[in-house]
């Protein structure tokens, strides 16, 4: 069991990529069930589906990585984490400005949801990656 600052630090920093990755993993999947299912809205899910594959694929890695010591682990989760603020803070202002991709839609609310429900761990993941300690676990 790890009691140093830096290992506590790059394990949290690890433990929240990967359970935020195991979520855009899981919305990919969801994705791909939902073109199934409403393949009119094809458009829509494909660009989901797309920034999803594109999270899953820094922060999974990027989570294994870190809990190895590996300094690509740490770039992963930064990367990954500063794209999920990115993404969503995105969304939120294409949603509040009312631009929709596909049709009208009630996309205000979802993206203020959004904000609550990614934002706060994202940027406690960013934090945890970009800091000192977490550069130290990674040093050899």
């Amino acid at each position: 069991m790890t009691t140093s600052i830096e290992g506590r630090t790059a394990l949290a920093a690890a433990v929240l990529a990967l359970l935020g990755g195991a979520v855009y993993l899981l919305g990919l999947v969801l994705d791909a069930v939902s073109l199934l299912r409403f393949p009119e809205d094809a458009g829509r899910v494909a660009v989901h589906a797309a920034v999803d594959a594109v999270l899953a694929s820094a922060l999974l890695p990027g989570g294994v990585l870190l809990l190895r010591r590996q300094d690509a682990g740490r770039i992963g989760c930064v990367a990954g984490s500063a794209a999920a603020l990115l993404a969503t803070l995105a969304s939120a202002a294409l949603a509040a400005a009312g631009v929709t991709f596909g049709g009208p839609g009630d996309l205000a609310m979802g993206g203020l949801t959004a904000l609550a429900l990614v934002v706060p761990p994202a940027l406690v993941t960013l934090a945890l990656a970009v800091s000192a300690p977490a550069a130290r676990w990674c040093t050899p």
